[in-house]
């Protein structure tokens, strides 16, 4: 009887607690699980130079999520595959993600979403924060405004990567649109090694 009662109180435990707070949701999930399929280079150099979110500005591969912590608080998570900060403000969702090619230390990838909700994987931001601002079309950005900026643009998922050299292995650097109604509600960014053909 015991062990039914500890069972059921599990089971109630588990359908109370969402599903994003066992990982990344939202634009996170996808621009860390790849969901656009950056397979091949099609822009010939990076397009996102600068993110800027408050008085932060954040470099992919060179800033620390312990930078981004101390600027705006919040509670570093970690799925052990992947660690995050994601705040919820303004109506949006923002996520600096770190992986294994970062150790877990080091902003890889930086997504925001429109979203009037905030999941489970991410919490109230602090005065301090404001959603990040790069220098590409952002949220709110028209599909017009992508193909103008990157030469082309289709469709509600857009995708585009630039490769550059290395150190001991060449740099990619990959940018993802979500668009509903021809509008950006979702952008992504992030950079990562991948192997060198010398």
């Amino acid at each position: 009887m015991r062990v039914k009662l500890v069972l059921s109180a599990l089971a109630l435990l588990a359908l109370a607690t969402p599903v994003e707070a066992a990982g990344l949701s939202g634009m996170g999930a996808a621009i860390y699980g790849n969901s656009f399929g950056f397979k091949k280079a099609n822009l010939d150099k990076a397009p996102v130079n600068k993110i800027v979110a408050g008085k932060l500005t954040v470099g992919l591969q060179t800033t620390k999520m312990k930078e981004v912590q101390k600027a705006f608080g919040g509670t570093i998570q970690s799925t052990g595959e992947a660690t995050w900060l994601c705040y919820h403000k303004d109506d949006t969702n923002t996520w600096f993600i770190s992986n294994a090619f970062g150790g877990q230390e080091f902003v890889m990838m930086v997504a925001v979403e429109v979203n009037k909700g905030t999941p489970g994987d991410c919490e109230a931001a602090s005065d301090k924060f404001k959603p990040p601002v790069f220098d590409v079309p952002g949220i709110g950005a028209k599909l017009a405004d992508l193909k103008s900026h990157f030469g082309a643009a289709n469709g509600s998922k857009v995708a585009y990567r630039a490769d550059r050299p290395g150190g001991y292995s060449d740099i990619a650097q990959y940018l993802g649109y979500v668009l509903k109604g021809g509008t950006v509600t979702g952008v992504g960014v992030g950079e990562t090694s991948i192997p060198t053909k010398h």
